[in-house]
């Protein structure tokens, strides 16, 4: 018989569950969830217009409006720079009377 002042209590478990990434699987499970949230849209509403529902959620991404953002941003410093050359050789040069 073992006499202890304190009690030990019983070790954990250890419970491992490994994570796995699989960007092409999310790829799938994504288009396989977009693909089901409209033909549920179409059942409900009655719209079979497909691409219109398509061509919405493709220009609602953040990809789409990342790329919309750079292209406007190309387009400011494009004629932020053609205004600052034209008033550049207007102002500071004799090619223009």
């Amino acid at each position: 018989m073992r006499v202890s002042l304190f009690r030990l209590g019983k070790p954990k478990k250890f419970s491992y569950k490994p994570r796995h990434f699989d960007p092409a699987m999310e790829d799938l499970h994504s288009r396989v969830e977009m693909i089901k949230s409209e033909l549920n849209e179409e059942d409900s509403t009655g719209n079979t217009n497909l691409a219109r529902t398509r061509i919405r959620k493709a220009w609602n991404t953040p990809e789409a409006r990342k790329s919309a953002n750079s292209t406007s941003t190309l387009r400011i410093a494009l004629i932020a720079t053609l205004l600052f050359v034209f008033f550049y050789v207007y102002f500071f040069t004799d090619y223009i009377s």
